[in-house]
């Protein structure tokens, strides 16, 4: 299991492609070494030096060491914090149909992902991997990489969506919006935004909205929607789009120009403490904890909308998958095998702060104070808890485009709340027509 290399690592590919990529392993030089069988594996960067370099003592130095007859070339897509998730989508798919695909790589396990690339017959099944390997992968999580009945891909990492606060300048965790109003005002009266967003990527504005209809809604009245006969041009919904997108807006409580203010730059302004919480994922948190020296960062969950209840969303992030057209698939699963392992995933949890879609003893694990705190709120499965969703993890491609244009034009004020919610709904009944909707493992 690589760290978890969570769904923006992918968004902020664009136009890069392979011949953009820095290749990492013993076959650096060209090719395979004599008797020594190449895996080709495609990932992106750590999101610092420090990480960067664990994760290639742990993917590449200690498998080769304990998989000698292979060689791991690690290739590593640039970032281009332009793209946007089509964009990302079809580089993915010229990657894997190209003369010289990837072995194994990471990307979302998402419908409106990994499940595009299923769809487009670009991906090999993993049953046989799991029942060969005894893999054991929290049965929801496996879930989220069946797409059709068929299980291809390898969950690596559980997430949830968070705010993160300095705690200077957050002195009490806000348990309504009202209460957190009274803090942005005031953040605002000192010259402080409120909240690091920025959604040039566009989908950042999927996780905000997924915070505020996980709570509006409950994880119940998500599931009435993903699973069932719900909709999402209701009134709830309508309040939760208006709220995130045009009241807080309005309100000032983001920064300027925050529809081209990429995802770094807004997390930047985080860590210098000219924002003083930021809405994202727990795969920040060992970022934060190399980053932020001048202050203590907490987290809580977004507080009750109109006394609605309290729902983060969570779920499951990228996974490990293997390319159709893969040279050396035996490879890959031995690699995906090696990267499951114990030992290995109590490394990566321990050098790159990732939460594992498997069950590992946490007993003796040197891990940050910040991360143990999410450890610990994500001790049990998100299933089994009152955890809402983050909706493009589960929704199909064309309602995440609708999702991801829309709410960037809600923001610019040229659609309202209203539009939005409609454009919503008939874009998940026309999925829904095609069978693309998620079904409920």
């Amino acid at each position: 299991m690589p760290r978890a290399v969570s769904r923006k690592d992918f968004l902020r590919l664009g136009g890069v492609g392979l011949a953009g990529a820095a290749l990492l392993g013993a076959a650096d030089c060209g090719g395979s070494l004599s008797g020594i069988k190449v895996v080709k594996f495609l990932t992106s960067p750590e999101e610092t030096s420090i990480q960067e370099r664990a994760a290639v003592e742990i993917q590449v130095d200690r498998f080769e060491d304990q998989h000698p007859k292979y060689a791991l070339e690690r290739e590593v897509i640039l970032a281009d914090e332009a793209s946007t998730v089509s964009n990302t989508n079809k580089e993915m798919q010229t990657a894997l149909q190209s003369e010289d695909p990837p072995d194994v790589f990471t990307y979302d396990t998402g419908p409106g992902f990994g499940g595009v690339l299923a769809e487009a017959g670009l991906l090999r099944p993993m049953e046989d991997a799991y029942k060969n390997n005894g893999w054991d992968i929290y049965e929801w999580a496996k879930q989220r990489a069946t797409y059709n009945g068929t299980l291809y891909g390898v969950p690596d990492q559980v997430e949830e969506i968070i705010v993160y606060y300095n705690k200077d300048l957050v002195p009490e965790v806000p348990q309504t919006v009202d209460e957190l109003r009274q803090i942005a005002n005031e953040l605002r009266g000192r010259g402080i935004i409120p909240f690091a967003f920025g959604d040039q990527e566009q989908w950042p504005a999927g996780h905000m909205f997924s915070i505020g209809v996980s709570n509006v809604l409950g994880r119940g009245g998500l599931e009435n929607i993903l699973y069932a006969d719900g909709r999402w041009d209701t009134p709830e919904v309508v309040t939760t789009i208006d709220l995130m997108f045009r009241d807080f807006v309005q309100s000032g409580y983001y920064p300027e120009g925050l529809n081209v203010l990429s995802y770094d730059e807004a997390n930047a302004l985080f860590y210098s403490g000219e924002a003083a919480m930021n809405l994202t994922g727990t795969w920040l948190v060992s970022e934060i904890v190399q980053t932020v020296q001048d202050f203590e960062v907490g987290f809580f969950p977004f507080p009750s909308i109109q006394g609605s209840g309290i729902s983060p969303p969570a779920g499951v992030g990228s996974g490990l998958l293997v390319a159709k057209k893969a040279s050396n698939p035996q490879g890959a699963i031995e690699f995906i095998d090696y990267l499951l392992e114990e030992s290995t995933a109590r490394l990566i949890i321990e050098k790159l702060n990732v939460i594992p879609a498997q069950p590992v003893n946490p007993k003796g694990l040197d891990v940050p104070e910040l991360f143990k705190e999410v450890l610990e709120d994500l001790s049990e499965s998100p299933q089994a808890k009152s955890f809402g969703y983050n909706i493009d993890g589960l929704a199909p491609q064309n309602f995440n485009e609708v999702m991801y244009n829309g709410f960037r034009e809600v923001i610019s004020g040229v659609r309202s709340p209203e539009e939005q919610a409609g454009a919503l709904q008939r874009a998940w009944e026309e999925a829904k027509s095609a069978g693309k909707t998620p079904t409920q493992g």
